[in-house]
This record gives C-alpha cells, structure tokens and sequence, in this order.
C-alpha cells in the first residue's frame, strides 16, 4: 500500500487558503485519474468539494474533509462517547476567556472612570478579538491527524477499489462548520436520501476504531455487512455506536445515512478520545490504521 498519509503530510500539510487549496485540488484531480476515477471540482457557492467516481451510481459513498484547521492554543479533544465531559471541555474554553475579558473589560473602564457601556463594548472587543486570534486566525501547520489521515485513507481506498461501484468526495471547509458538505447534501439531497455516507475524520491516533452511525444507516441494507467487515484483532478494537449518546461533529453529521469513522485512544476516566488537533502537536498518525481501515472497507466494498 502506498503511503499516502506521510506522502500528502510533507507536500500539501497546510490545505487552508485559496492557493493551497488549489494546488491540493490538482493534485487530487490527477491522482485519482491515475487510480482509474474520474474527477471534479463541484463548485456549490464558496465551496470546492472534490467529486470522485459516480454519486448517483455508486452503492456507497466515501469521504473526508481536505481542509485544515486554525492553531488554537488549546486542543480540540474529542470524547466520542462521553458527552458530558465532552460538552464540560468544549464549553471551558470560551467560558474562561469570556470571564478574563469581562475582568479585564471592567477593570479598564474603573480605571478610566468609565461605566458600564463602556465596559461592555471594551468586554465585546476584547473577547471576539482573542477568541478570533487564538483560536481562527493562524493556519495549523501540523494536520497529520486532522485530516491528512482521512484523506489519505480515501486515496488508498481509491487504489484498492478501481472499477467498483463507488465514489469519494472530499470535502472542503468542514473546519468552518460542516460547510462544503452541508452544502453538498443541499444539492443532491434526493440523490443522497438512501445512500451510506461513510466519513473518515482523524483515524490516525489510537487503537480503537470508532463508528457512529445516524439512525437510516443502522436501518440501512449494507449497514449489516459493513459490521461484519470489522472484527477486532490484536491490534484494533472495533466499536460501532448510534448517535444518540455519542459526540463528534464532522461531516457524516450532514447525510440522512452517515456514518463517522475515527479512532481513539481509551482511558478509564474519560473514555475513549482523540487528542492534539488543531495544534502544532497534531504530528502523530499510524499508517497502520490507514491499512487496517482501508482494508476492512474494501472487505465491504466487496460484498456488494
């Protein structure tokens, strides 16, 4: 298997600007031409997602986010199946930052003899001004986990499946909030009403492979064989999960029948999580979970 994960993480690490965009785009484009797919970009208003294969013809559909993310000075921890610590972490950030801001906001205005208007304005500045500086402004220049380890197993998945009756898309600016997928189910909705949308995001950390699966998908005709296209081994436990008591947000989230692959590691205090993004220390990926993963898909690919 060629390992695209380290191959795209040294040449095309940072996919967040126009440019870079573009140049990763191309590059796409021709790679998946060579693997025997054709491709496009699918421009829908400021979204680019790169179309593979046949939609409308494929039995399932494959994807991950090609976009990467801001550095923020804390880490975006994800805790799949623990939502209440999931949602405790989430929520400390900002509300720490709004209550320095309201401190500092307040003691400027006193200092200034100033009142409350004031205050809330300077309290409004300072808070949009820092969240937006420390958590969106600069591009990450480590994404090895998040999604360089998604898209390449896409890629290594096109390798091993030329000639079958699939496709793969890979979405643009699910960073920003789901966009380029929302966007794409919005247009193709019909088309996506019965089809598995599996979604590989962060699988490049940790030995438990983590499935969550929407409603539709568990109801879904294929849903069964891909159950049994992942057993555990030695190396990997395999977990497949529904999404009500479970918490990740990424783009399976915007398709009737999604379903959401990532792996994890597992402690006894949280659970199962996945660490590093969106940080300078999103530098760890196994192209081992690339393998495994791809290999199991093509085992339900097959099955079809």
């Amino acid at each position: 298997m060629f390992d695209y994960l380290n191959h795209i993480n040294e040449i095309y690490p940072v996919r967040r600007s126009k440019e870079e965009k573009e140049r990763f785009q191309k590059y796409a484009l021709n790679e998946a031409k060579n693997l025997g797919f054709n491709g496009a970009i699918e421009q829908i208003k400021d979204h680019q997602n790169i179309v593979i294969g046949n939609p409308e013809t494929a039995k399932a559909i494959f994807t991950a986010h090609y976009d990467t993310p801001a550095k923020s000075i804390f880490p975006n921890i994800m805790m799949p199946r623990n939502v209440v610590l999931g949602m405790i972490y989430q929520f400390s950030y900002p509300i720490l930052l709004s209550l320095l801001s309201l401190f500092v906001a307040y003691t400027i205005a006193y200092l200034l003899d100033q009142g409350v208007e004031v205050a809330s304005i300077l309290f409004l500045f300072l808070y949009l001004g820092s969240f937006y500086l420390l958590t969106r402004c600069f591009p990450n220049k480590h994404n090895k986990n998040d999604n360089t380890s998604g898209v390449s197993t896409i890629f290594s998945l096109m390798a091993q499946n030329a000639g079958k009756d699939v496709a793969f898309i890979l979405f643009d600016n699910e960073e920003k909030g789901l966009l380029g997928s929302k966007a794409y189910n919005k247009m193709h909705k019909e088309l996506l009403e019965n089809k598995l949308v599996i979604n590989a995001d962060c699988v490049g950390f940790g030995d438990s492979v983590i499935f969550i699966a929407k409603d539709d998908a568990i109801k879904h005709e294929h849903y069964k064989k891909l159950t049994e296209s992942f057993l555990p081994t030695n190396d990997y436990m395999v977990e497949f999960f529904p999404t009500k008591g479970s918490m990740s947000n990424s783009d399976y989230k915007n398709f009737k029948c999604g379903i959401g692959v990532m792996t994890c590691k597992k402690s006894n205090i949280v659970g199962y999580y996945t660490s590093r993004i969106h940080t300078k220390y999103d530098t760890v990926a196994d192209l081992k979970n690339i393998e495994f993963i791809t290999n199991n898909l093509t085992a339900f690919i097959n099955k079809f």
